[in-house]
């Protein structure tokens, strides 16, 4: 993605060029703090930052104003912006929360089910499975990116004939939180997880059917995230 082009002062941009521009630099930052590129508790040099994405004060403040609205970074009075911290007690949260909304969201999309949701999702299963079968055999690390991709693909393909469109809304906000803590177990070969068998099971349940099957295997995938978590001992 292209960087927005630095302008003078004085430039009379108009208002769709503008918000286009706040809107790039708040996703690029977006995912620099989702990413883990930008640690927890990292100060956020708006003059810094601006510079580098060639944009104006103004737009810089507002972008980071909308991750503020995200709850991805906290504001010091007089001090500036950080990074939002991590924290047991955080992840605690989003993963119930988690468990409610996708647990909504998967009953919703079960009981709507067509021939094509079961092809995506056939589809899908099929191209995480290829990927985890790497990951066992040539490493976690190398792979981490494709996995992460195709793994939320599978989740979401799950829910995607889910018609309730602010459960989907919900439900994208707390797997951006999520995700941040979720980057940390990547790559942790201490952890002794067999997530192809979870994503089988939910896979089997799904297009057997079996609602509340589909269910339970979905809310005990996501509570395993945080039980891993705890076994680093890494966060407070």
């Amino acid at each position: 993605m292209n960087q927005p082009q630095k302008r003078p002062k004085d430039d009379k941009t108009d208002a769709p060029s503008k918000k286009t521009a706040i809107e790039t630099v708040h996703e690029l930052i977006r995912e620099r703090v989702i990413s883990g590129e930008l640690a927890p508790g990292a100060r956020l040099h708006v003059d810094r930052l601006r510079q580098e994405f060639g944009v104006s004060t103004s737009t810089m403040r507002e972008a980071i104003s909308r991750l503020l609205i995200d709850n991805l970074v906290t504001s010091e009075q007089q001090r500036g912006f950080r990074v939002a911290p991590l924290s047991l007690k955080d992840f605690r949260d989003i993963t119930d929360a988690r468990k409610m909304i996708e647990a909504q969201a998967l009953r919703i999309s079960l009981a709507n089910r067509t021939e094509e949701w079961e092809a995506d999702l056939v589809a899908a299963y099929h191209r995480l499975s290829r990927i985890e079968a790497r990951l066992i055999g040539e490493g976690k690390n190398e792979y981490a990116h494709d996995w992460d991709e195709w793994n939320s693909n599978f989740h979401d393909c799950l829910v995607q004939n889910c018609d309730n469109a602010w459960l989907k809304r919900f439900r994208s906000t707390l797997h951006q939180h999520s995700y941040r803590y979720h980057r940390r177990l990547i790559g942790d070969r201490t952890l002794r997880r067999d997530v192809r068998t979870e994503h089988k099971a939910i896979f089997d349940a799904a297009i057997s059917g079996e609602v509340e099957t589909c269910v339970a295997a979905v809310e005990a995938h996501i509570e395993k995230s945080y039980t891993d978590l705890i076994r680093q001992h890494d966060l407070t």
